[in-house]
């Protein structure tokens, strides 16, 4: 079938486009013969046949009009011939991928050396078009006919840019032919070294980590702790982009982007820790560049949120004297991290005895200032950075600036909104006071189908005992509609957990009735939202107890094992506390570091135990009280 005519085509240019069908290749011989000015006409687009063939990757239909043309002349002006975007019918065979491609590229070449020479409007060279297009094979082609050929790319760009992306091979090859790609600038002022450094390498991931999550690089302990002759060889049998670049030509890795950016402020804006290291270990002075702001890498892997560039920096000694370098504003990258908010990264500088707590910005804030101003006031959960932050630093005795302690708290602390603070409360009630119902409900019901049942006569005396009545009067100490498990351990564990699931949930329900009513005033619902978080903790708790409790009891006189394995999956709900548990274990290896003496210390004991209490106070209580419990009644009655 003809192909569809565009504004202005031939017969050729239809023709051209349509196949590479014996009868196609018939009809445009026919009218190449009757009419060889069109092998020249342009349509609308200001395409040639031979554009139009090539295009639609019509090989042999190329091949036919490359041989109409009549003399070496007019085929030299065919082959030249570009269309309104300055693209000759070379840009086409480029763009054209597999081996039908590589077909019309070489025919072109055979009958002009010089055609990848020529660039489109835009600057781009049909070698730049095949690096981008990832057409390797044929950018090989075009590198081996014609060594003068066009490196031109659009935006000031040259071939070298884009095959730093895509290919090491590519990469190698370019710089082989022509080392001095590495300091052209496109019009941002980026080099190939910039582009390069922005790059991730996904073969480098599968090395390292075994899940092949990017993820995970933070826990990638080697790149932290290897030597740096060790990093060398590691990049060097890699061969990466970045890596050959520098070694090229390090002089790179100094250059400056439009926005004053090095490099290795790339790297650690793309949060690129392969290029970050291979910068550093290749050019150790890339650790101290400054960009306009005056900001080292460090301060923008900060900014960026760069976790494994923070942790890869701390845990090297040679970048001790960066950690406390100050930008334009005077502020560190600690200043930074409380800035942003980012728990993690500030715990990481905090761990690093060389970062400095006490020193100020360029507006006279310490970073305890930065904290104090940044945590927000009102109800917030306990795990909320900005709290731990400031929690973190009051620990370690960070001191304040040299300002007037009222008029910082005048000008600077958050004040609060009391208008969005009853909003947010009153949300919270409406919410947590669902699940404090519910949990308040489930252990009002159980009284009534308590764990094995009701003694319905003076012999029910086991769970197990299916006797017939032999007597209609109750023994004295078994009145009927008693519970028949009374007295075994387990038994009253559940009885003291059920109660005090209850106790709690409904305390927590009556409490957020008041946190919803906005005639209390804004500080007692506050605190009663706390008070109601506590309780319905205990509350959730206890119900995890009693339902442990009454799956042993059952469970124990005919399968032990699976007592005690569905009691011990039961305690796996505890580990909502390790959350809690691990800030404090951080806390501490931050004070245990930074040597603060016996006050910090004295601090995190305190807090330790209290969160203990917090979390576990209704175990504490419920064992208490079966504290004095006979062991033995596990099993008896």
């Amino acid at each position: 079938m003809p192909a569809a005519a565009t504004d202005g085509a031939s017969a050729l240019h239809v023709v051209a486009a349509s196949g590479d069908a014996q009868g196609y290749l018939d009809l445009a011989r026919l009218v190449c013969c009757k009419a060889p000015e069109l092998l020249l006409a342009c349509d609308g687009n200001g395409d040639t046949p031979l554009h139009c063939a090539v295009r639609a990757g019509n090989a042999e239909m190329a091949s036919l009009l490359i041989q109409e043309a009549n003399g070496c002349v007019e085929r030299k002006t065919m082959l030249r011939m570009t269309n309104k975007r300055g693209e000759t019918a070379l840009h086409e065979a480029v763009r054209f991928r597999h081996d039908t491609g590589l077909r019309m590229v070489k025919a072109l070449m055979s009958h002009d050396k010089e055609l990848a020479r020529m660039v489109a409007r835009d600057g781009t060279s049909p070698l730049y078009l095949a690096v981008s297009l990832h057409h390797s094979a044929i950018a090989f082609e075009l590198l081996s006919q014609d060594k003068e050929l066009s490196y031109s790319g659009p935006l000031g760009q040259n071939a070298l840019h884009p095959a730093v992306l895509r290919s090491k091979k590519m990469t190698q090859e370019l710089l082989k032919r022509n080392k001095d790609l590495t300091k052209q600038r496109d019009l941002s002022g980026s080099t190939p070294t910039h582009f390069a450094a922005s790059a991730d390498d996904p073969s480098l991931e599968f090395f390292l980590y075994v899940f092949v999550e990017r993820t995970l690089e933070f826990y990638s302990l080697g790149i932290y702790f290897a030597p740096a002759n060790w990093l060398t060889r590691f990049y060097s049998f890699l061969n990466l982009p970045l890596y050959q670049l520098v070694q090229a030509d390090p002089s790179s890795a100094f250059q400056r982007d439009n926005d004053g950016l090095f490099p290795v402020h790339v790297a650690a804006s793309a949060g690129n820790l392969v290029a970050v290291i291979i910068l550093l270990i290749l050019c150790p002075g890339c650790s101290g560049l400054r960009d306009s702001l005056g900001r080292t890498f460090l301060h923008v892997a900060v900014e960026k949120r760069s976790h494994n560039i923070v942790k890869f920096v701390r845990m090297r000694p040679e970048f001790d004297s960066i950690l406390n370098i100050q930008d334009s504003q005077g502020n560190t990258a600690l200043h930074l991290a409380i800035l942003e908010g980012h728990l993690c990264i500030f715990q990481t500088l905090m761990m690093n005895p060389h970062v400095r707590l006490n020193l100020p910005n360029h507006d006279g804030k310490t970073p305890m200032d930065l904290a104090e101003s940044r945590a927000p006031p009102g109800f917030y959960f306990g795990m909320h950075a900005q709290r731990r932050i400031l929690g973190t630093l009051t620990f370690v005795n960070a001191q304040n600036g040299n300002s007037r302690r009222d008029r910082f708290k005048e000008k600077l602390v958050p004040k609060l909104d009391k208008a969005e603070e009853s909003k947010k409360i009153t949300e919270f009630a409406q919410i947590v006071g669902i699940c404090s119902v519910l949990v308040a409900t489930a252990t009002f019901a159980v009284v009534f189908q308590l764990p094995g049942g009701l003694r319905t006569d003076d012999n029910d005396n086991s769970p197990h005992d299916n006797a017939p009545s032999q007597s209609p009067s109750p023994a004295p100490g078994h009145p009927i509609g008693t519970p028949i498990m009374a007295g075994k351990y387990a038994f009253d564990g559940f009885i003291l957990a059920n109660t005090l699931a209850f106790s709690c949930s409904t305390i927590a329900t009556f409490s957020l009735v008041y946190c919803g009513m906005a005639a209390v005033d804004i500080d007692k619902r506050i605190k009663l939202v706390s008070i109601s978080i506590a309780l319905l903790n205990g509350a959730a708790r206890s119900f995890c107890a009693a339902f442990a409790f009454a799956l042993y009891l059952l469970l124990s006189p005919v399968e032990p094992a699976t007592a005690i394995a569905t009691a011990t999956m039961t305690a796996l709900v505890l580990l909502d506390a390790v959350r809690f548990l691990w800030l404090l274990f951080v806390d501490t290896v931050i004070v245990l570091t930074r040597g603060r003496g016996a006050a910090p210390l004295l601090k995190l004991t305190t807090a330790f135990i209290a969160n203990m209490v917090y979390l576990f106070w209704p175990y504490i209580i419920i064992f208490s009280l079966l504290g004095g419990h006979n062991n033995s009644a596990l099993h008896s009655s």
